[in-house]
């Protein structure tokens, strides 16, 4: 695949982006999930609220600014009641602080989703990395480390090179899909987006819970470390009774935390 030349610039803080309609189709989701491992049927009719915060991604890109080398960094949802597939719905959102980065800045922006009647059934908050011009010599972020000695195997899942491309396809950011682009930007190899561990940790909490869908949602998930294309990951979990917010990680084979999640209710569809 060709180089992408082109630098991300993000827009600047109070910047509100152009409110847009989106939808989350039935084969759209099928098609993303089987990407990352996940069974699409275990949603039933509920969207993954990861699809919208995919869109908040691509909200940078549809104002015409590049998102080539964006790193996704944090993602919370704040979700009230299911979103059905095929629903169309409103998003707009705005970016709220930019703060420096040893390899760049560091961008949060808030989102909100709303029906047709006002409703606002989905929030989104989220944080990435923009690198501009590449930081290659920049120091790396130190991570904390994760005591998983309480937390229990829900699964595994192997990336496939082919599938990490196909899924973000359409998000024009080449460090997903081709080698030359990720060592541009300081990565060994392509990286899985983000998001995909979204879908596999909450893909996981409902095929374990075995109810149908997430209704209800308030939780973050915090990126730490590159999930490269063709990685091994295993999804741990607290116990689901434990006192307190519910702990999640995606563990690579070196056992060092790709991503972590703190979960703080979650409520799925009746079966």
């Amino acid at each position: 695949m060709a180089q992408d030349d082109s630098i991300s610039t993000p827009p600047p803080v109070g910047f509100r982006f152009p409110s847009r309609e989106v939808v989350v189709e039935s084969g759209y989701q099928a098609r993303k999930l089987e990407c990352c491992g996940v069974d699409p049927a275990i949603w039933g009719k509920c969207a993954d609220p990861s699809f919208f915060a995919f869109y908040t991604i691509m909200a940078q890109r549809w104002t015409g600014r590049s998102i080539n080398g964006n790193v996704h960094m944090s993602q919370a949802y704040f979700l009230s009641s299911a979103i059905p597939q095929g629903l169309l719905i409103n998003m707009a959102g705005e970016v709220t602080k930019i703060d420096p980065h040893p390899r760049g800045q560091r961008v949060w922006a808030d989102f909100k989703f709303s029906l047709a009647n006002g409703t606002v059934p989905l929030r989104a908050s989220r944080s990435s990395l923009n690198p501009g011009e590449p930081h290659l010599d920049a120091p790396r972020v130190s991570t904390p480390s994760l005591d998983i000695s309480s937390m229990y195997l829900v699964n595994e899942t192997l990336l496939e090179p082919e599938k990490v491309a196909a899924f973000s396809d359409e998000a024009e950011n080449l460090i997903h899909s081709d080698p030359d682009t990720a060592k541009r930007f300081g990565f060994k190899a392509p990286i899985a987006g983000g998001l995909m561990a979204s879908h596999i940790m909450l893909g996981g909490l409902v095929e374990e819970a075995g109810q149908g869908g997430i209704v209800e949602l308030q939780g973050e998930i915090s990126f730490h470390r590159p999930m490269f294309w063709d990685e091994r990951l295993r999804f741990v979990a607290s116990p689901k009774d434990a006192v307190g917010p519910r702990s999640m990680a995606l563990i690579g084979d070196d056992d060092k935390p790709r991503c972590r999640a703190s979960i703080t209710h979650v409520k799925f569809e009746e079966s």
